[in-house]
């Protein structure tokens, strides 16, 4: 049993003594050894609560600060002035003792104090309500008090681990977003402090930002929030450039003298200004120029054709059906230094298994069974990076039951089992998956899973006992989060509407995602009303509204107009491949570090396989949108 604190205009906190004693001393298998009876004194006359708080908080000064913080402990806290507030305070001190063995003690304690009459209390009781509330998986409560507290509410003792509780938990969600607000909150007060673990921190968060993240977050009003994405900004922009980066560096901190020196900052920032980076001026590049795959081959070479126009490097274009020797040889004699390519898996096969392959070399297709070696690196389009990416979305809106349906085809079957061990893996139950073969079976598990002809029987008996017909409205399930599909546009154009009129009209709306596989251009183009509300991960280079490389874009729709989205990612997958070239030592040094292309957001994983983040978007107004990825 917990206490609680019982407040009444007659007896504020009157009834704390006795429930300290009572409630405290209630026995229950998993709580502390019990505390000591409290024997109240003589009743005094009642206190009216403050009908205003006793101090209110100054708000974050948006004005450049040169702060110099240094480690403050915690306030001794004042002498009380009444029994109630001594009562208080030592059941603050309970709460904060008993946190790391018994966070539900912490919060039930904590949570109750939020009613003090005492200003202090009530802000000191912020730490541990956080902290307990975090450790307890309370997630409405900790969403409740990261929304209603600003950093200037917590005493400044408490300020910093305030603030890095905050972040760490937006991390363990995966919400990269609030997760850096916070912490850029925090810089906000600290300043440059001497202590430069949170500075640290914030590096660290900052690098891990998608485009559509960097979007979400949009312009910052503080002058310190503003000149750290401005550093990510030009460190992004300039790597692979060493003198470029440390000419930009200084420049920046002439710009910004109120934040750490050069020499000051975080030390990964100095590490990538000081780590070589490949810088060929002629790359060979190994594309299926002949034969039936030639369209593919060709789409990938006007996309690096687009980006070396940005760049002076000379490319050298061969065709990869031709034997490994021979290619090898071609290779040597056009004296590049570095290798894009081969597209296709045997292609790479047969170069990987050249016993003295000199060359650094960006293979565009995933790492296949042969080991990779040294200056071997992958860049494919993987269909499995948008499940993964998926999971990461259903974790940042809490659900716990999502329903996974996929078609009987070998992407879709890799799809669906990468969901559900990464599902899995993040700590999720085992997922509710159907799986189907025609338009026919799909219409069949809709009714199956949503349990609509198990409602529409039921009707059925009902009528049937009664011996008159009635008119029944037919029921859903309740329990289902969300459903993620992987199918084709046909198959998708299909589900959704008849999701739409099978879910019990008394329901929410149940979410439906999905994949870049359903997204079709011809559709966009056509009457979108049956795909209201559907979300789906695609690349940014088809989605306008994503505003990437836009003067390209236009220049593409001039050139290729009608072109299908297949020759339209390998494009964008081609330019993306040369652009990368400048970044791979550095984010194989800072695996965090991320290059925001046309195919996604592009992190070097493993050392050697690129792993994109794609952008969210949902189809409203009639059409296709970006949206902010915690939205319901």
């Amino acid at each position: 049993m917990y206490l609680r604190i019982v407040k009444s205009s007659k007896f504020p906190l009157r009834l704390t003594s006795l429930l300290l004693g009572l409630g405290l001393l209630s026995g229950c298998g998993s709580t502390p050894a019990p505390v000591q009876t409290v024997v109240t004194a003589p009743e005094q006359p009642v206190q009216t609560a403050p009908q205003e708080p006793e101090a209110v908080a100054e708000p974050l000064s948006t004005e450049q600060a040169d702060v110099s913080y240094q480690q403050v402990d915690s306030d001794p806290l004042p002498v009380a002035q009444d029994q109630d507030e001594q009562l208080q305070r030592e059941l603050l001190t309970q709460a904060k003792a008993a946190l790391a063995t018994d966070p539900k003690r912490t919060l039930a304690i904590c949570y109750q104090l939020q009613q003090s009459l005492y200003s202090q209390i009530r802000a000191q009781n912020l730490l541990p309500l956080l902290q307990a509330a975090i450790a307890d998986k309370q997630l409405a409560l900790t969403e409740q008090l990261a929304s209603q507290t600003s950093l200037t509410d917590v005493p400044e003792a408490d300020r910093q681990a305030f603030a890095l509780a905050l972040a760490g938990h937006y991390r363990q969600q995966d919400d990269n977003v609030r997760a850096t607000q916070a912490l850029l909150a925090l810089d906000a007060w600290l300043g440059n402090s001497a202590d430069s673990t949170a500075q640290d921190l914030l590096w660290q968060q900052l690098v891990k930002l998608s485009g559509a993240e960097l979007q979400e977050l949009g312009t910052q009003q503080h002058p310190r929030a503003q000149a750290w994405l401005e550093l990510l900004q030009l460190t992004q922009g300039f790597a692979g450039d060493q003198q470029a980066i440390q000419q930009a560096l200084t420049d920046w901190q002439q710009r910004h003298p109120m934040l750490p020196a050069l020499d000051k900052l975080p030390k990964d920032v100095q590490l990538l200004s000081q780590t070589p980076a490949y810088n060929p001026e002629r790359i060979a590049v190994l594309l299926p120029l002949s034969g039936p795959l030639k369209s593919l081959g060709d789409a990938v070479q006007y996309g690096l054709a687009a980006a070396a126009a940005k760049q002076k490097r000379t490319l050298v274009f061969i065709d990869s059906a031709k034997p490994a020797a021979e290619l090898q040889a071609e290779v040597a004699a056009a004296q590049v230094q570095f290798v894009i390519g081969p597209l296709l898996r045997e292609d790479i096969d047969k170069i990987q298994q050249l016993p003295d392959w000199q060359w650094p070399t960006l293979f565009l297709n995933g790492k296949g069974d042969l080991p990779a070696k040294a200056e071997q690196y992958f860049f494919a389009l993987a269909w499995e990076d948008e499940a993964a990416q998926m999971v990461q979305v259903f974790r940042q809106r809490q659900y716990q039951h999502p329903v996974l349906i996929y078609a009987v085809n070998p992407i879709g079957q890799r799809m669906a089992q990468h969901f559900q061990s990464r599902w899995t893996e993040s700590g999720g139950s085992a997922v509710e998956t159907y799986s189907y073969g025609s338009q026919e079976q799909l219409q069949a598990l809709i009714n199956k899973f949503l349990e609509a002809e198990a409602s529409e029987e039921r009707a059925k008996e009902i009528n049937r006992l009664i011996g008159q017909s009635i008119k029944a409205e037919l029921h859903s399930r309740q329990d289902i989060d969300a459903i993620y599909l992987i199918a084709d546009p046909v198959q998708t154009r299909f589900f959704k509407p008849f999701i739409d009129v099978t879910v019990s009209p008394t329901a929410r709306r149940l979410p439906i995602f999905t994949s870049s596989r359903s997204h079709s251009l011809k559709v966009d183009k056509t009457d979108q009303r049956d795909l209201a509300g559907l979300t789906m991960t695609e690349m940014p280079w088809l989605l306008p509204q994503a505003a990437t490389a836009t003067p390209l874009r236009q220049e593409f729709d001039t050139l290729f107009a009608e072109q299908e989205e297949q020759i339209q990612r390998l494009f964008a997958m081609g330019h993306d491949a040369l652009m990368l070239v400048g970044h791979l030592k550095q984010q194989q040094q800072f695996p965090a570090m991320a290059y925001h292309g046309l195919t996604g957001s592009l992190r070097l994983a493993d050392g050697h396989s690129i792993q994109r983040q794609l952008t969210l978007a949902q189809y409203r107004q009639g059409k296709l949108q970006l949206v902010d990825k915690k939205a319901p």
